[in-house]
Parts: C-alpha cells; structure tokens; sequence
C-alpha cells in the first residue's frame, strides 16, 4: 500500500480514459459524493460492459479527508470482488437483482464508522471513485468502547472496529467505530439489539502486517436498558516469526480477501492471514509458539472439483524467521479414481480421503458407502499420496502413491481391534471430522473432552468471521455428540473449531444446497 505514487497518476490517466467500461455509477443516488448519518441506508449501481464481469470495489477511509485517494496515507478499510448476478456476494455484498444484465446493485443500511471514504471501482483496469462523509448518529443509545493496542511500527489510528449481530446463525446488521490517535474507540448504536449475541472484533487487520490479535474478538449480550459497554480492550502482538506469500490461481488471478492458513500440531493448532488485492498474505506465530517442526500453508477450498487447494509444508519454523512461499490454485483437469476396502471388505459409509502433494497442492471427497472414490486433480502434479481423514485410531494409514489419470485402483486398509478400557472417560482430547460432509442442512460433529472443564465449539466462515457458537458451557469429561444445523447459512466451506483447556483443534466442512 505504500508504494504507490506513480500508481495514483497511472490510476488518473486510466479514469480519464475508461470509455465507460464503467458507466452510471451512482452512490445514494450521487454521481461523485454523497453524505449520510451511521445507520441510514447506503447503496450503489453501476453498469458494466458485460453481462456477469467482475468489479473490485474498495473503500478507503479518507485520513486526510481531501477527497483524493492517497494510499501512502489514507488507509484501506475493505475490499471485495462484486460480481454482476453474484447473489451471495464474494467475502463482501451480493448484486441484489441476481441477475447477469449489466446492471449491479446493492443498498443496505449500515451504521459506518463516522469518517470521510473513498470508494474506488476498479474494472477491467480502469478506475472510478466517489467519496462520502458519514455522521455521527445524532441520539445514540448504546456505546461499546475500548482500546487497542499496537507494537511499535503499528498505526494506533484508524484501525476499523466492527460489531456484528449473529443471531440465526448468520450476520444481520453491523456497527463501526475508528480509533483515535491514541487506539481508543467507542462504537455507538441505536436501541436495536436484535441478533444476540453481538460480536466485536478489529475489521481492517491488513494494517497488522503479520502481528498477532488477542483476543480475536469478544461475544456478548445486548441490553436495551445498559447503555454503555467498556474496557473491551485488543493487543496486537509483534510475531516472532512471519510466513508470507501470494496466492494465486493458476492463469495468475490473486486470491484477494480470503484466507491462508498455516496449522501445526497435526492440525491441532491454526492461523490464518487474509490475501489483499494482489493476493499477498502475511502470517505470524509468537515467541511462545516457537520453534515448530512441519508447519502447513494453505488457501483455496479443499472440496471444490474445478480446482485444488494450494499447500506447502515448512520442516521447520525458528524464531526470527521470516519465510516465503508463493501458492498456485491448480486447475483440475484429470481424475484418480479406485476403490477403498477395510480388511478387504466395502466400509459401508463414506470415508473421508486426501489426495496429496505436500509441496504443491492437495483436494478431499468422501467416498461412497461401497468405498468407491473419484479425485479431481491437475495433471501439472504428478505425485499424490491417498490416506484416510479423521478415520477410527485402528486404522493403517500409510499413503498410497498414484498419479493423474489412474482408474480401478484398489486401496485396502486395514482395521485393527481396539480395545477399550473399563472407563468412559477419554485418555485423551479429540475432535472428530463431522458427518455426513457435505451436508444439507444438518451433520453431526463428534468430540472428546479428557477433563472437567469449559468448552467451546465455534463455526467459522473461512475469512475467520465467527458465525454461530454452538456449545459454550462448563462440561465434565466425556465423549459428546452435537448436531449443527446451516439452514440459515449459504453453501459453502466452514469451519468449526474446539476449544477447551490448552487443547485447540479445528476442521472444515462443506455446506452443499
């Protein structure tokens, strides 16, 4: 981001001369700047050339508050690919006509931070920008404050907090506030706290580099009658060693606003970094943490057919090291297919299978009840090994070596006795892979508790947005069985993560409607 005078020039020249590829654009109905109070409605449209094209849209917060976009100064709030037709949205709103024509539009109300903004939209290379001015609310009823706090090099202003209501399972409505030069912030709302419980969390977290949040965010109820919320307080961190890099589709499109992860401890322990607009991303572990032996990068879906999920394997990660590696999201365009046997006979339900190349890219399935199986893989990769995902402790797991366009192949693992002792209560903490996965809209989730204590089991989207809590209470040891329900949620890949003692894990699943 601070690289970029010659870019604001180029950026002039390109907006002179866009010859429409983006045309009537309007914000709240105004060509170039408009202004609203926290809370009123804000929406957009515009045209673009083809029907279904894609815009980037980022929205600056206006430092110096002189309508021009500098980004050596102004900082960037948010940005997201708006996609004509896109219902869903992309990690940001949808195009609310749901319809490939030309046309996008979106309008909500929104309580945005009070600040002056710059909204850019980019397409096809050529730039338009309006600006706004966002009020104070004018009688607020409510107020959650706090502090944060930065290391050294860190900017205590203007970084963005958001409250989010997540009641339903889903995000409803949102409030924002901006620290001052002192990292204070104070959000202030009106009456209406429907969706408890509330969450609060930092929004533009790019201006952390590859420091560390603590805590990742705070849940609470709402009351009309308590006006005021305090001391809700973050500390970012400085990371002792930093993982970084871009991710990338394979014809070099960036990966933007969405999540690398590096996970350790057999996937007991993650973290995640968001890409920017080029695709780069930037993730810490603290002194603590250090040193770790076969630290994993990743980004992309791991269940998606058209495409692989990048993956690289670090052997080791040392306090100050500063590691690089650049992630390539394959195409598919061959298959693996075959057939898993336990001890020679069909499973009788479906098993959860990686196909993997530790140093390039890795996808997942499940197969059939009768243990048949087809992957999706690129031929660009010519060795993957085939292993078993969150299968029963009995089970051999040594990978398979196959390669792109093997048919029939025959997998048999084998399922050894195991047995249990006279007690109930688990030897040891465990979260088991959810089934069925994919599913619709329900699945159960599995897991172990070793000792009496507080648990958590969280939802996630993959950007680390929190979405639904589903156990949050004291629990004695023991083996627990939970039924999770996405009817409120769009398809997509989730995660779900345990939490409880020392003991973290996490694991994906796929919401298919």
């Amino acid at each position: 981001m601070k690289k970029i005078l010659l870019f604001l020039t180029f950026m002039s020249i390109l907006t002179a001369m866009s010859y429409g590829q983006i045309t009537n654009l309007l914000v709240n109905g105004q060509t170039s700047s408009f202004t609203i109070t926290s809370g009123d409605q804000l929406g957009w449209s515009y045209d673009v050339p083809t029907p279904g094209d894609t815009t980037l849209i980022e929205i600056w917060i206006d430092t110096d508050q002189n309508g021009v976009l500098n980004p050596s100064t102004d900082v960037l709030w948010i940005f997201f690919n708006h996609i004509d037709g896109d219902p869903k949205g992309q990690h940001g709103p949808p195009d609310i006509d749901g319809t490939k024509n030309g046309h996008v539009l979106f309008q909500s109300k929104l309580g945005l931070a009070p600040a002056h903004y710059i909204m850019l939209f980019k397409n096809h290379n050529n730039y338009k920008t309006v600006t706004g001015i966002v009020n104070k609310l004018a009688s607020p009823a409510i107020t959650i404050s706090g502090t944060v706090s930065v290391p050294p090099g860190i900017s205590k202003q203007n970084i963005m907090l958001t409250l989010e209501a997540q009641g339903n399972g889903q995000t409803t409505q949102f409030w924002d506030a901006l620290t001052d030069a002192n990292g204070n912030f104070t959000i202030q709302m009106n009456a209406d706290t429907t969706g408890n419980p509330w969450r609060l969390t930092t929004d533009n977290n790019l201006v952390f580099g590859s420091a560390v949040l603590s805590p990742m965010e705070y849940e609470f109820t709402l009351n009309p009658n308590t006006p005021n919320y305090t001391t809700k307080n973050f500390t970012v961190t400085a990371a002792s060693a930093e993982i970084k890099g871009t991710a990338r589709y394979e014809d070099g499109t960036p990966l933007i606003r969405d999540a690398a992860f590096i996970s350790w401890n057999n996937g007991s322990y993650y973290r995640y970094g968001l890409s920017d607009t080029a695709g780069a991303f930037r993730i810490g572990l603290l002194s603590t943490e250090l040193p770790q032996n076969n630290i994993q990068i990743s980004a992309g879906d791991q269940f998606d057919t058209t495409q692989m999920m990048a993956i690289y394997t670090f052997p080791t990660v040392n306090s100050g090291n500063t590691l690089t590696h650049d992630l390539t999201i394959f195409k598919s365009n061959s298959t693996i297919s075959g057939k898993v046997t336990l001890n020679g006979n069909p499973p009788n339900f479906s098993m959860q299978l990686s196909a993997s190349n530790k140093d390039s890219a890795s996808t997942n399935l499940f197969t059939d009840p009768n243990g048949n199986f087809v992957f999706h893989v690129s031929s660009k990769i010519y060795n993957y090994y085939i292993f078993p995902v969150n299968q029963p402790s009995g089970l051999s797991q040594t990978p398979i070596l196959v390669h792109p366009g093997q048919k029939n192949i025959l997998i048999n693992f084998t399922l050894t006795d195991v047995k249990q002792g006279g007690s109930n209560i688990p030897s040891e903490y465990n979260l088991s892979q959810n089934y069925p996965n994919p599913f619709n809209p329900s699945t159960t989730i599995n897991y172990s508790i070793a000792r009496d204590g507080d648990v958590k089991l969280t939802i996630y989207n993959t950007i680390g947005e929190k979405i639904a809590a589903i156990v949050d209470e004291y629990k004695p040891a023991g083996n627990y069985s939970v039924q999770f329900n996405g009817s409120n949620l769009p398809s997509g890949i989730y995660l779900y993560k345990l939490e409880s003692g020392s003991f973290r894990a996490a694991k994906k699943f796929i919401l298919l409607k």
